[in-house]
């Protein structure tokens, strides 16, 4: 390489270096953008309004599966449940009842708290007519501070009991 060029490279090394990061940066956005969506990150940084769900019961009934257990409630306002059975792989959505919780503790979003919270019971509604299910999921939503769009995470999901 020839002196000239290599003092222009020298002379020139901070504008070549910042648009060398601009390129990385541009190229790896889209790699970025889905880590940041990522339920990982999301509990890495704090993002997710609980942590720490554990299924402390779950039996079988003549209407379908309740479930209970505790969580710790981090941050954002309660929206919603959704309920899903997987039956040979496929998942189907089922309705949730949460109105055994809500004969015991008030309904609706939960303050943050660092302390242990009781969830449930929980009714994930299903007939065993129907077929019986190998597992449930439990779906949350939320509306988080500062974000345009209804976060949703998995909430809790386990065998189907009595199988």
């Amino acid at each position: 390489m020839s002196d000239h060029i290599k003092g222009a490279l020298r002379a020139n090394r901070l504008p070549i270096w910042v648009l060398a990061v601009i390129i990385v940066l541009a190229v790896a956005e889209p790699w970025i953008r889905q880590a940041q969506s990522s339920r990982a990150w999301r509990d890495f940084t704090g993002q997710t309004p609980f942590v720490s769900v554990s299924v402390t019961g779950a039996s079988v009934t003549p209407e379908g599966l309740q479930a209970m257990g505790d969580m710790v409630k981090r941050r954002c306002e309660y929206r919603g449940l959704a309920a899903y059975v997987i039956i040979g792989g496929t998942s189907y959505r089922a309705v949730v009842d949460t109105s055994g919780e809500d004969d015991l503790r008030p309904p609706g979003s939960r303050p943050p708290n660092r302390l242990r919270q009781p969830w449930g019971p929980w009714l994930i509604v299903w007939s065993a007519e129907k077929a019986i299910p190998e597992r449930y999921e439990l779906w949350a939503y939320h509306q988080c501070p500062r974000e345009k769009v209804v976060q949703v995470n998995l909430f809790a999901s386990g065998d189907w009991e009595g199988r």
